[in-house]
């Protein structure tokens, strides 16, 4: 027994009804008491041996045949040890209740707010446990319940239409609660006519500069934030859901979608989940080619946060000299794979295409001039006044917090934390290949802009190394039971095309079992947790997305400071509502 299950075991004897340890994925998972959960919870943070100080996610699965309907599931990780594990709880039907653990992790608020809101698990002790994802006045159910349909139940909103204007005028002030409204006061506190009070301002979501549909409830004294509530779900699609009625192969155009500006980066995190739940091993070739391409996304991803969150500050001439170069690595897209924005390159045992001699010159060129491109954006920026004095000491979390609220990427690495998937768990060949994870000190916008510029350039050095180390082979994965054959040979041979189409229209059965893969997206990272039945389709498929973690936290890096600089905290965490609401 590993000795973290062990010593958990010994310490809750009474707690710990169940351990597993998965030798072959490298995981460790253990069922806890309900009633117990937040002493376990505690333990593991606290303890020096243990220190699950992150908080990766809070997800949940419905078992309807089971008398204990409800699992809630919660992955954590420890930072110091390099080790992760799921706890697991069941709840009944009958009473889908369980303890709140945002007191140990407040990460965890946004997380428990989402599984009551699709499963219908309520937290006891959160201290806002409230819809998220879907409207407040949903009435129909919990989507992600098994018994609840995937085309769901044609819920339409309501709302109070706008009175005609010969009707009366609705008392506002009566309807200001008690506790919001302000005396009259003046400097020696006597009574005056001049009112101070919050306003309650509504941010979006029709606003240019919120990334997508966002909406932000602001409490603000004067021009400085009081309070900043996120409004999710505008762009809610139920991706989770859709998952269970497709085979596995049929997800991977699903997750483009995701971070539509890092469609590649959802395409790898995903194959990988899938590879590490069937056990594939991928050629060698294919590894080198998905690194480069991961690392050609990240610079992609990079080029765009830099221009549009220059534009929103107030430079202009950043975004179009960003633009210039991710048009040029759009282009080499096109020429990989045929498509430049979602872009269904990757796939579950290798690559849809191979390198070609043309592209490799291509990439190499770019690479040549790129450094210096690097140089001119930070020409313009890093001694530029107003962006020093927009990005400087605004937005600051510490590394303490930062960890605490289960920020990951550029925004964790701002605030001086080294955690990069790709050396702390690595995969493709990022540990055959020399680079660093540049971390900032302060933890704030400037901070978090250097780290993104550091690593453009640390993306060009793996690169090169990749291009000069890649060798010979396949691109796909020799294992017939999983991977269709190649496209020429479907053409000609019988047996190809019937191979062909069992696999896509059968799919195939992986076996039981769960696993989670975390990958280092450009924003942070991505996760996929899926629980396996032994069927061709996810019995639960769970995406952790870095942008609705990083909105956890905005209310904490948001209070005290302008009204103004709102917007840099928008561009700070590098968000596409498309992955934050799913």
């Amino acid at each position: 027994m590993h000795p973290v299950l062990e010593r958990l075991k010994t310490q809750f004897p009474d707690a710990v009804l169940a351990v597993q340890e998965d030798r072959d994925r490298a995981e460790l998972s253990a069922r806890v008491a309900t009633d117990r959960i937040v002493d376990v919870a505690r333990f593991l943070h606290d303890d020096p041996a243990m220190a699950f100080d992150h908080i990766t996610d809070v997800c949940s699965a419905d078992f309807p045949d089971d008398l204990e309907r409800f699992e809630v599931i919660y992955h954590l990780l420890s930072l110091p040890h390099r080790r992760r594990i799921r706890l697991k709880v069941r709840v009944t039907e009958d009473n889908p209740s369980i303890d709140s653990v945002t007191g140990i992790w407040r990460g965890a608020e946004f997380m428990e707010r989402e599984v009551y809101d699709l499963m219908g698990i309520r937290f006891n002790g959160h201290p806002d446990l409230r819809r998220i994802l879907m409207p407040e006045d949903y009435d129909e159910g919990y989507p992600l319940r098994k018994d609840f349909p995937t085309e769901g139940k044609g819920w339409r909103s309501s709302f109070e239409f706008i009175p005609r204007l010969d009707e009366p005028p609705v008392a506002v002030e009566s309807e200001i609660p008690e506790d919001r409204k302000h005396p009259f006061v003046t400097a020696d506190g006597a009574g005056s006519s001049v009112r101070k009070e919050e306003l309650l301002l509504n941010m979006g979501p029709q606003h240019p500069s919120t990334h997508g549909v966002l909406r932000v409830v602001l409490e603000l004294d004067g021009e400085r934030i009081v309070k900043a509530t996120p409004d999710l779900g505008y762009l809610h699609r139920g991706v989770e859901k859709l998952a269970e009625g497709l085979h596995y192969l049929q997800i991977i155009p699903h997750t483009d979608r995701l971070d539509y500006v890092c469609a590649m980066a959802n395409n790898y995190a995903y194959v990988r989940a899938v590879e590490k739940l069937v056990g594939i091993q991928v050629p060698e070739r294919a590894e080198y080619i998905r690194t480069i391409v991961a690392e050609m996304q990240r610079v992609v991803g990079h080029l765009f946060w830099l221009g549009t969150q220059a534009l929103d500050i107030g430079a202009m001439t950043v975004f179009f000299w960003t633009f210039r170069e991710r048009e040029a690595l759009l282009d080499m897209f096109e020429k990989l794979c045929g498509a430049r924005l979602t872009l269904n390159y990757y796939r579950i045992g290798g690559v849809d295409g191979d390198f070609t001699p043309e592209l490799v010159a291509r990439l190499k060129a770019f690479l040549d001039t790129f450094y210096d491109k690097i140089h001119e954006y930070d020409t313009l920026l890093a001694s530029n006044r107003i962006w020093l004095s927009r990005t400087k000491d605004v937005a600051v979390i510490s590394a303490e917090d930062a960890i605490n609220f289960g920020l990951t990427g550029p925004v964790l690495r701002g605030s001086g934390v080294a955690y990069d998937v790709r050396k702390f768990e690595p995969y493709g060949v990022y540990d055959r290949v020399e680079w660093e994870v540049p971390v900032g000190k302060h933890g704030d916008t400037y901070d978090r802009y250097w780290v993104r510029m550091e690593e453009m350039r640390q993306s060009c050095r793996i690169i090169r190394q990749c291009l000069d180390q890649m060798p010979p082979g396949p691109i796909m994965a020799d294992l017939p039971q999983v991977i269709p054959p190649p496209k020429p040979k479907v053409m000609r041979d019988m047996e190809s095309l019937i191979h062909h189409f069992i696999i896509f229209t059968q799919g195939f059965k992986p076996p039981k079992g769960e696993t989670y893969c975390a990958s280092e997206a450009p924003k942070g990272e991505l996760g996929f947790f899926i629980i396996s039945d032994g069927s061709p389709r996810p019995y639960r498929l769970k995406i952790r997305a870095p942008s609705f973690v990083h909105m956890g936290a905005f209310d904490h890096m948001a209070r005290g400071y302008l009204l103004s600089d709102i917007i840099t905290i928008f561009g700070t965490y590098d968000i596409v509502m498309g992955e934050c609401d799913r």
